[in-house]
């Protein structure tokens, strides 16, 4: 079970909107200094409609993925945030305090199953491996990410933590430690 390009969704996450704002600025600044290019106006043209085509993707994606998010439970949500999204304001604010309801070798396979829920969410929505991949083959941002989380790199996609202490319920007790992810 790898779902690379669900990972790369999930670290992307936050950043989506921005990322289709970023593009579709791209397109314009292209446009707006098309007179300095030496291509055919055709070939600027198509390129400027490449551009503004992977930003139109990157919304599509977004909703997806907004779906696939509110169709998970507080809980998840919180999983979610604490392993991909990594969003100190949410961390500290929204999930201040929040436990995990799970031993923490049960806190692993919760985020397997995490992870196979949200490929089915983004599936339901059309984005499975094949759609991403045909849509964001020429997407370097996507591409050096599932290039990092197929050689096993995984902690060079996202900036570390500081010291955020999670806490697990085993059994009575409840432990704090700081995970793996």
């Amino acid at each position: 079970m790898a779902f690379e390009y669900a990972k790369a969704v999930l670290y992307a996450y936050p950043h989506l909107a921005a990322l289709a704002e970023a593009v579709g600025q791209s397109a314009e600044n292209q446009a707006m200094l098309s007179f300095r290019s030496m291509e055919s106006t055709l070939a600027l043209a198509e390129k400027i409609a490449d551009t503004l085509a992977v930003k139109s993707r990157l919304l599509r994606l977004k909703e997806a993925a907004d779906r696939a998010v509110e169709a998970c439970t507080e809980e998840e949500k919180f999983l979610l945030e604490y392993k991909y999204f990594r969003r100190r304001r949410e961390l500290n604010g929204r999930f201040a305090g929040m436990e995990v309801s799970c031993s923490e070798r049960h806190y692993f396979r919760r985020q397997a199953a995490l992870l196979k829920k949200i490929v089915s969410e983004l599936g339901k929505a059309g984005w499975t491996e094949c759609a991403f991949m045909a849509a964001f083959h020429s997407f370097s941002p996507f591409m050096r990410v599932l290039r990092a989380l197929g050689e096993g790199r995984e902690g060079k996609v996202v900036a570390h933590r500081g010291k955020r202490e999670i806490a697990f319920r085993g059994g009575t007790e409840v432990r704090n430690r700081t995970a793996r992810s």
